[in-house]
C-alpha cells in the first residue's frame, strides 16, 4: 500500500487503518488484483467454463462438483473425488494453484476465481492515493428515490447494458456549488456513487471512481472523499464494473482517494494488456483510454500533453476540406481556438478497438462565451504505433447552416 501518508499527524488513525484494509481487499489472499474469473451457475444449467469437474445445482438446490484424482482438486485442504456437495463459503482449490471462492443462494451460485500468479497481484506495489486531506470530509444530504431504475454501461468484452436500482441522490457541495450524484445499488445494501471529475483520464482512471455510501443512516450523511476507491475493473478486467452515467460527472477536480496501481518494474513484461505499465510505474491504459486521454487534453486546451502522446509521424485528416496535416499544424490550429473562449467537451458514445487501432464515435459540445452552444457527432479514427498516436482521421457532421462555422475540434 501507499506510504505518503504514513506517520502523518493529521491523519487520523481510522483512515490509516482502512487503507490497510483496502490493501488487503485488493492485493490479499482472494483480493480483486488475483481475481481472473466470475462466474455463476443454477439449476439446470450444469458446468462452469475454465473450471475442471462437473459443476451442477440441484433442483432441490443443492451444489454439487464431480472430479476425479486426475483433476487435482481439493476442498478446504481436504482432496476430493467423486460427487462432492459444495457449500456456500466453501474454497475450492484447483490443481494449478487456482482458489474457487463458492458463496450461493437460493439455489443460484456465483464464483470467484483467485490466481496466485495473476500478473497484477504479482506486480502490484501499492495503490496511488491523494495526500489525506480532512477539507473532503463533507456533509451530504440523501435523497431518495424510491422504485428508480437507470439504464448503466458495463465493462464487458464486448460492452454491455443493464437496468439496476438508482435508490437515490447523493447531493454535496463541492468548491461551493451543490452537485447532485445519482446513487446506484446493484448489490443489495451497497450504495454506490460512480463519478467522473476533469482528472479521469489523466490523473486517474477514465471509466472514474467509486465513493461508497455510508451505512443507511437516513438523509443526512458524513462522507469521506478521502475514501474514494478505484474500480475492480482496473486491477482485473474479469468484473464488469459500471460506466459511470453522464449526469456523474463533477465539474471540480476530486483530487482526494486513490488515484493509480502501481506496479513493480520487475512485473513489466509479463503484464498484458490493458494492464501493461507505463514509465512512470503506474498502469498504462488500453488504447481505448488513451484515445479518450487525448480529447480529454484537448478540452482543457493542454497541447504539450496532446503532443506527448503522439508520434514524430503522426498526421491528421478531417473532412473539412484541409486535406492532410501533420500533427504540428494540427495542434497550430486547435491552439487558435484558446483565443475566442470556447469550451469544449467530448461525450463518448462507443468505441471499437483492433490491434493498434480504435474506432469511436462521440458527440462535441462546444460551448460559447455569449451561452450559444454547437453539437456535433464526430467519428474519429485513431492509429497506433508502439503505444503512441500515428493517425487520427475525423468524420464530422459539420454545423448546420444557421449555426456558422466552428474550428475543426479534432
Amino acid at each position: 500500500m501507499s506510504t505518503e501518508d504514513s506517520g502523518h499527524p493529521s491523519v487520523p488513525v481510522e483512515y490509516a487503518t482502512w487503507r490497510k484494509s483496502r490493501w488487503e481487499e485488493v492485493a490479499g489472499p482472494g483480493g480483486k488484483a488475483g481475481t481472473v474469473q466470475l462466474a455463476m451457475v443454477s439449476h439446470p444449467e450444469p458446468g462452469v467454463p475454465g473450471l475442471p469437474g462437473r459443476w451442477e445445482v440441484s433442483a432441490s438446490g443443492v451444489l454439487t462438483l464431480t472430479v476425479t484424482a486426475a483433476d487435482g482438486v481439493s476442498i478446504g485442504g481436504r482432496p476430493v473425488t467423486g460427487v462432492v456437495e459444495v457449500e456456500s463459503g466453501s474454497q475450492v482449490e484447483l490443481a494449478d494453484g487456482r482458489v474457487c471462492f463458492v458463496q450461493g443462494r437460493g439455489g443460484t451460485y456465483g464464483m470467484v476465481v483467485w490466481d496466485p500468479a495473476a500478473p497484477v497481484l504479482t506486480g502490484l506495489r501499492e495503490i496511488a492515493s491523494y495526500p489525506y486531506d480532512p477539507s473532503w470530509v463533507v456533509d451530504a444530504e440523501y435523497r431518495a428515490v424510491p422504485g428508480r431504475t437507470v439504464e448503466v454501461g458495463r465493462l464487458t468484452s464486448p460492452r454491455s447494458k443493464e437496468t439496476v436500482s438508482a435508490p437515490g441522490d447523493l447531493v454535496v457541495e463541492l468548491g461551493g456549488q451543490e452537485h447532485t450524484l445519482v446513487v446506484l445499488e446493484s448489490v443489495p445494501g451497497l450504495r454506490l456513487a460512480v463519478f467522473t471529475d476533469p482528472s479521469s483520464g489523466t490523473d486517474t482512471p477514465e471509466i472514474g471512481r467509486w465513493l461508497i455510501l455510508p451505512p443507511d443512516e437516513g438523509s443526512n450523511l458524513r462522507v469521506d472523499f478521502n475514501q474514494v476507491i478505484l474500480p475492480h475493473h482496473v486491477f482485473s478486467t474479469a468484473f464488469p464494473c459500471p460506466i459511470p452515467l453522464e449526469a456523474n460527472h463533477l465539474p471540480v477536480v476530486v483530487d482526494a482517494g486513490e488515484r493509480a496501481p502501481v506496479l513493480d518494474e520487475r512485473n513489466r513484461s509479463t503484464v498484458t494488456e490493458p494492464d501493461k505499465k507505463g514509465q512512470d510505474g503506474t498502469m498504462e491504459p488500453e488504447l481505448t483510454e488513451k484515445a479518450v486521454q487525448y480529447l480529454r487534453h484537448l478540452e482543457k486546451f493542454d497541447f504539450a500533453s496532446m503532443r506527448a502522446m503522439c508520434a514524430d509521424t503522426a498526421s491528421v485528416w478531417h473532412n473539412d476540406g484541409k486535406g492532410e496535416q501533420t500533427i504540428e499544424e494540427n495542434l497550430e490550429q486547435l491552439k487558435q481556438m484558446t483565443g475566442g473562449g470556447a469550451a469544449l467537451r467530448y461525450d463518448i458514445v462507443r468505441q471499437f478497438q483492433k490491434p493498434d487501432e480504435v474506432l469511436q464515435q462521440h458527440v462535441l459540445h462546444i460551448s460559447m462565451p455569449g451561452g450559444s452552444g454547437i453539437e456535433l457527432p464526430v467519428a474519429m479514427y485513431f492509429g497506433f504505433k508502439d503505444g503512441l498516436i500515428d493517425r487520427i482521421e475525423e468524420y464530422a457532421n459539420m454545423t448546420p447552416p444557421d449555426q456558422g462555422h466552428v474550428t475543426d475540434g479534432s
